[in-house]
């Protein structure tokens, strides 16, 4: 079904889609901190919408288990 992935690869996959699976809400509140870069609201004020915060766990799930598809096929 997937065939062949490069093993560094599959391991990045897994190794970034695990923590944003686990703790969705850190990862989107730094990339609200990095999209404030130049506002005038400061780090500590930025939060993320919970829309995100879900996006962010989704997504991690789906690069984890892609990742670790490709390292059980290959």
């Amino acid at each position: 079904m997937i065939g062949h992935m490069d093993p560094v690869l599959a391991v990045f996959l897994l190794a970034m889609g695990v923590p944003n699976a686990v703790w969705p809400y850190k990862f989107a509140r730094f990339e609200e901190q990095m999209d404030s870069i130049g506002s005038k609201r400061s780090w500590s004020e930025v939060e993320p919408a919970d829309w995100k915060v879900t996006l962010t766990r989704v997504v991690g799930v789906g690069m984890a288990l892609f990742g670790l598809a490709g390292l059980v096929a290959g």
